[in-house]
């Protein structure tokens, strides 16, 4: 078993719990080095500890409720998620979107690396 899609796996099944689960929002943040770099689909970026937890605070906080399908892959080393999400915006509004996600690892197996990006 890729130890490594696994955790890509974990990423999206404990984003499904974030929005109500302090618990699983603090265990996304485990599964990240302390020298990771996300980029949000929204043109966000968090480089440090602290922006990345205020980017995945103020995410879960706006997406009260989510369901992923996700399906990794690998080529050439590079490790990618295609996804399709639903959710429901703390607004009420529904939404639905597909997208891939690029990731990097550490040594240890720490996600170092994500790009978000929705297709239409």
């Amino acid at each position: 078993m890729d130890k490594r899609a696994e955790i890509i796996r974990r990423y999206f099944e404990l984003s499904d719990l974030a929005s109500n689960d302090e618990r699983a929002l603090n265990e996304i943040m485990t599964l990240f080095s302390d020298t990771a770099v996300v980029k949000g689909a929204n043109g966000l970026v968090a480089d440090t500890p602290a922006k990345m937890t205020s980017f995945f605070v103020h995410f879960f906080q706006d997406n009260q409720k989510l369901r992923h399908l996700c399906q990794v892959t690998v080529v050439n080393g590079t490790y990618k998620a295609e996804w399709a999400v639903a959710g429901r915006k703390s607004s009420g509004k529904l939404f639905a979107f597909h997208g891939f996600d690029t990731y990097q690892f550490d040594q240890s197996n720490h996600i170092t690396y994500l790009q978000v990006e929705i297709r239409e």
